[in-house]
């Protein structure tokens, strides 16, 4: 297993974590409102995992600091339409594979011309997988 695996499924759980309690949160708070509590929240814990890790990567580029912006502002984006679409009746499965899986398949599909990522067979079948598990779960809601 690759060193970055454990991480990464560690934050699949938390991922799964958050979109249960987004769903349970849905309805019972304004959709923009909701976003920016989750978004605080956030970068509280962020904010103290800074206090408590250590920081061994070096000084941010400004660069860096620009795409991490960026990427902020493209989360919350995400996080305003997840909360609609929950609270429109968006199924948890459906809503939460369609927004993280279409966004991994996008950026797969994207990042070899993005980042000089190779083409590879495996990668074209997680993408079709995971175009398939998005059509077959927004089947059934």
């Amino acid at each position: 297993m690759a060193g970055w695996t454990r991480y990464a499924l560690g934050g699949a759980v938390f991922i799964a974590l958050h979109y249960v309690l987004v769903r349970a949160a849905s309805g019972r708070i304004e959709d923009r409102l909701g976003a920016l509590v989750l978004e605080a929240a956030a970068c509280l814990g962020i904010g103290l995992s800074l206090l408590v890790g250590s920081r061994s990567q070096g000084t941010p580029s400004l660069a860096g600091v620009a795409f991490a912006v960026g990427a902020g502002f493209a989360i919350s984006f995400s996080s305003v339409l997840l909360f609609t679409a929950l609270r429109k009746g968006g199924p948890v499965a459906s809503t939460g594979t369609v927004i993280l899986g279409g966004g991994v398949a996008l950026s797969a599909i994207v990042a070899p011309w993005l980042f000089g990522e190779t083409y590879t067979t495996r990668r074209l079948i997680g993408i079709a997988l995971g175009l398939a598990a998005m059509w077959v779960l927004c089947g059934e809601s």
